[in-house]
């Protein structure tokens, strides 16, 4: 082929051009939309890195660096802390406008993939033979294909990192299509080094991916000694961007690691150590901890964890710590267990694309059988990485969340491989095809925003607040109770949710964890008592809890404003009178 081919523009017609500006403009508004409408929503791993945030911001480097979360997404939400300083009504705020910013990078990321993807098809296809997708087609396809995974899948309303890797997933995924088209000059595997270092900060996974995409780079170039000197400037680069942070991890945790995310997740799913955060070393065999989160009571339990480890909610902040001594080990029986049911999961978020039909059809129509496999098998610059990313899931966790940019590039692979005899029926059975899968896709991606967006009008219609802020009200009560900011408090029940702390800038010393949260208020008066006397040895101010029984509300129980929060406060410097502290009035439909 030549190099002329390759290189043209793949968008060659004006209709082409205003289709992409049609999808763009969906995209744009489908994403502005659902981060407004989840402007309030706050999740534990969110409220972990918004934390993160702040100790960059303040140099706090010892809390900083965590063996759990990974920085590049906190660092992006401290910039943006800096610059917009939102009041504690906002910031959850400011951190969906982060997702949504980032959202519109990767789109402009895909498009980038996109583009590389049409003009290697076009010059694949040329003179070969066969009916494959239009440039229409893929357009349609593409773009739908991107909303339905970042959208659906991965979801822009969760405050995680997860929103961050597509948008280097798919320039990596654009440069190795850059280079098969030709373009493999040192320059080119520069970036790609850049591009797979940043994703490294992004999310820890993508360390061992960002190895693969590098092996797969080496297999572009058709020449050794083209292909080593390009492979290794692009892996030092990566070293160079990653290595720093690889290297203040190893010094502040005391060994060489690149993170303990992968590790802990295996014992969580594999070894079945308990999810309550609370590790003491069971069951046995599992390792001997060195630092636990200490037991204060054994009935009902209560954990103590106000120190050395910062953070709104120490326990799972830097998880790593309190489970230091943790001894993964492969279990068969545990393995094929997780296996199947990460398995389901996957085979169920691919279901739920809506294409695997119209896959279907057309490879029924294409009249190859299994020998359709050899073209598809042709895109493996698309499909090993995302097989890659599969099988390091299935064998320790499975989120949908974790996967969409990488069903992505399967399903893309799948249809470069498509090819239909060459003839005017194939051509009208490929529109069919692509009409029904954009349709199927089009609900799919429309379904759930539509449904919120008539119930939100609907309650403005009486008069109702949309978009309530409840945790801001648990905080703003707190507030006029006299806690102050940096105060400890306790909690009764899912600590996760806690997001009323980190607005209150309280931090979480103990718990009574969620498991033993009927115990509590089954026992007797004087057992409580006992119990909570025990949580007040920890220096907390208050104790906090939700929705507790009737009858435990007369034991200076405090309703939080209307929500279905109570505290009990624990000194006479947090009782009553003027409110101190008080963070700012509640804005109406705000």
């Amino acid at each position: 082929m030549s190099e002329k081919t390759w290189s043209r523009a793949p968008l060659r017609n004006y209709r082409e051009r205003r289709l992409i500006a049609i999808f763009w403009v969906i995209a744009v508004v489908l994403g502005a939309f659902l981060a407004w409408d989840s402007r309030h929503a706050m999740n534990p791993d969110g409220m972990c890195y918004l934390d993160m945030a702040e100790a960059y911001l303040r140099g706090d480097w010892d809390m900083a660096i965590n063996g759990h979360w990974s920085p590049l997404y906190s660092w992006l939400l401290g910039l943006a802390m800096v610059v917009l300083k939102p009041s504690p009504f906002w910031e959850f705020s400011v951190a969906h406008l982060v997702n949504f910013v980032i959202y519109l990078c990767t789109l402009g990321s895909f498009h980038f993939f996109l583009l590389q993807l049409l003009r290697y098809n076009q010059g694949v296809n040329d003179g070969s033979g066969g009916v494959t997708l239009p440039s229409w087609a893929w357009i349609a396809l593409g773009y739908t294909l991107f909303m339905w995974s970042t959208l659906n899948v991965i979801t822009i309303s969760l405050v995680t990192p997860d929103v961050l890797v597509p948008l280097f997933v798919y320039l990596a995924s654009g440069i190795l299509l850059r280079m098969r088209i030709g373009s493999a000059s040192f320059l080119t595997f520069i970036l790609f080094g850049l591009v797979l270092g940043f994703g490294y900060l992004a999310k820890t996974a993508m360390l061992p991916l960002g190895l693969v995409f590098l092996g797969v780079s080496f297999f572009t170039a058709r020449k050794l000694r083209i292909a080593l000197p390009r492979v290794l400037i692009a892996s030092v680069v990566f070293l160079l961007i990653a290595g720093p942070y690889i290297l203040a991890l190893s010094r502040a945790k005391g060994r060489l690691t690149f993170g303990d995310s992968g590790k802990l997740t295996y014992a969580f799913w594999v070894n079945d150590i308990s999810l309550n955060l609370h590790w003491q070393g069971e069951p046995a065999g599992t390792g001997t901890p060195k630092h636990p989160t200490r037991k204060i009571c054994d009935a009902p339990l209560v954990y103590e964890f106000g120190s050395p480890i910062g953070g709104t909610y120490p326990a799972w902040y830097d998880p790593s710590y309190w489970h230091e001594g943790l001894d993964p080990h492969f279990d068969l029986k545990g393995q094929i267990k997780l296996f199947k049911e990460n398995g389901t999961t996957l085979l169920q978020t691919f279901r739920s694309s809506g294409l695997l039909v119209g896959c279907l059809i057309l490879y029924l129509f294409g009249g190859k059988g299994w020998s359709c496999l050899r073209d598809i098998a042709k895109q493996w610059a698309l499909l090993v990485p995302a097989i890659a990313a599969f099988m390091m899931y299935l064998l320790i966790c499975i989120q949908p969340r974790y996967l969409g940019s990488f069903i992505v590039l399967i399903w893309l692979g799948i249809f470069s491989g498509m090819r239909l005899p060459d003839s005017p029926h194939s051509k009208k059975m490929m529109q069919s095809a692509v009409t029904a899968m954009l349709f199927v896709m089009m609900v799919a991606i429309f379904f759930s925003p539509i449904l919120s967006a008539f119930s939100k009008c609907g309650q403005l219609m009486q008069g109702q607040n949309p978009w309530p802020h409840p945790q801001y009200e648990v905080a703003q009560g707190l507030s006029r109770m006299g806690l102050q900011p940096l105060d400890k408090v306790a909690s009764v029940g899912n600590s996760f949710k806690a997001y009323w702390a980190r607005l209150a800038r309280a931090k979480i010393v103990a718990e009574i964890p969620f498991t033993d949260v009927d115990d509590f208020w089954a026992a007797d008066r004087s057992v409580r008592l006992q119990v909570i006397d025990r949580l007040a040895t920890t220096g907390a101010k208050a104790i906090v809890a939700s929705n507790i029984p009737h009858l435990a509300r007369t034991d200076k129980w405090q309703r939080i404003g209307s929500t279905g929060y109570y505290a009990y406060l624990l000194s006479e410097n947090g009782k009553g009178g003027r409110a101190r502290g008080q963070i700012f009035p509640l804005d109406k439909w705000s």
